[in-house]
Parts: C-alpha cells; sequence; structure tokens
C-alpha cells in the first residue's frame, strides 16, 4: 500500500513475534508493516481475510498503483482489520501491536539509531529468554528449577534490516538461598563440588567470618588502642 521505491527512506527495523521477523518503517507520518511478514504471522486464511479488508481501506483505494502497492500495510488500517475478526490469532497480533510494539515506536524521535538500536536488542532479547524458559518449562515439567542463562547479543547497524542478533547458552548452575547452602553442602547428596573446591568454600567463609568478627571486636572495644 506504500511506494517504497524512493531511496531515501531508511531501513525498516526489524522485531520478532513469536520467533518469526516483523518489519516495520516510517513513511508518510505513519507506522507501516511489511505484508509478507503479516501473512507469515497469521496463516493463509486469516491473512486472506485481512486482505481482503485492507483492500477495502480508502488509504489503498488513494495509493497510486506501483509494483509495490502491496508490500506493506499502514498499522493503523492493519488493527483495524485485526479487529473486525474474532479469530484468536488476530487477537492476539492486535493486543501486541497495541500494547507492546506501537506504544515503544511511538517514542522514537525523527532520528534516533541508539533507540533503533535498543528496541531491537530489547525485542531479540525477549524473544531469546521466553525461548529458553518454554523450553526448560517443557522438558523439566514440574521438576523445573530456576537455571541460568548467559545472553549474548549484537547489532549490525549497516545491515540493509539493521536485524538484532541474539544467542542464549544454558548454564550448568542452579540458584540456592544463603540461608540454604549449608543445609545442602552438609545434607546428601549435597552439591557437586570435590574436596578441593569445599576446601576453597570452607577457607573462604573463614576468612570472611574472621575479618567480620575482628572489625566488630575492635567497634565494641573503642578504648583500647588499635593495632597499626
Amino acid at each position: 500500500m506504500a511506494d517504497q521505491t524512493t531511496s531515501h527512506h531508511s531501513p525498516p527495523l526489524c522485531f520478532y513475534y513469536h520467533g518469526k521477523p516483523l518489519h516495520v518503517l516510517r513513511h508518510d507520518g505513519q507506522w507501516w508493516l511489511h505484508s509478507s511478514d503479516v501473512l507469515a504471522l497469521i496463516g493463509r486464511r486469516l491473512g486472506n481475510r485481512i486482505q481482503q479488508l485492507l483492500a477495502a481501506e480508502p488509504t489503498h483505494q488513494n495509493t497510486p498503483e506501483t509494483e509495490v502497492t502491496n508490500a506493506c500495510w499502514p498499522a493503523t488500517a492493519l488493527l483495524r482489520a485485526l479487529r473486525r475478526s474474532n479469530k484468536p490469532l488476530a487477537r492476539q497480533l492486535r493486543d501486541w501491536l497495541n500494547r507492546q510494539l506501537l506504544p515503544a515506536l511511538e517514542q522514537l524521535p525523527p532520528t534516533a539509531p541508539r533507540w533503533e538500536q535498543a528496541l531491537a536488542l530489547a525485542a531479540e532479547a525477549g524473544v531469546q529468554v521466553s525461548h529458553a524458559v518454554l523450553q526448560a518449562v517443557l522438558a523439566q515439567g514440574v521438576r523445573w528449577q530456576h537455571s541460568h542463562w548467559l545472553l549474548t547479543l549484537d547489532y549490525t547497524p549497516d545491515h540493509p534490516l539493521r536485524h538484532a542478533h541474539g544467542r542464549l547458552l544454558g548454564l550448568n548452575s542452579s540458584a540456592t538461598p544463603l540461608q540454604a547452602l549449608a543445609q545442602q553442602i552438609a545434607t546428601p547428596p549435597g552439591i557437586s563440588a570435590d574436596n578441593g573446591e569445599l576446601l576453597g568454600l570452607a577457607a573462604a567463609c573463614h576468612q570472611r567470618l574472621h575479618s567480620r568478627l575482628s572489625r566488630q571486636l575492635l567497634r565494641d572495644r573503642p578504648g583500647q588502642h588499635r593495632p597499626a
């Protein structure tokens, strides 16, 4: 619906909805979404219905016919079409656009590469963490416990799509409250640590306790000379 052949348009932003890319760009004072991305999100049947509704939009009738006329859809028109469908996919996409994507985009200044970078990386991080939690819960069921992940993110502003890359690495570690650490070490099966690691942990705890008790002793005996 938008003529994107002019060269002065900035590259589109790339976000991810349930792991699938969604490219968004600014044109004529409003946000436009790549139609192919939207169709990939909602499927063929719902996509055909949305295309019919958008074809009847006044914006479509007033747009000059070009070879890329149907490449992008205005977000406002897409939201109106999604509201006219009672399909769960339409409702979920509409809620995500209304509550998350569009409010964040409206905070962008006219030219803000740092904002674009932050939004792209934040969206990618959210997708990666959501997938990790989903996989952990589905794989372990009721036995699922806290896990640690290392999230690596990269951003390539010179890429035509300004794509954010992310990778999530699971770490073989668990989270234990400090109050339960001693009991976990002392009772079977304990923690998976060899004698050297346990000895180092005990030495560090002893040194920390000695330092704290020494400072407390000096505070309780202010009349005596402190060692140099």
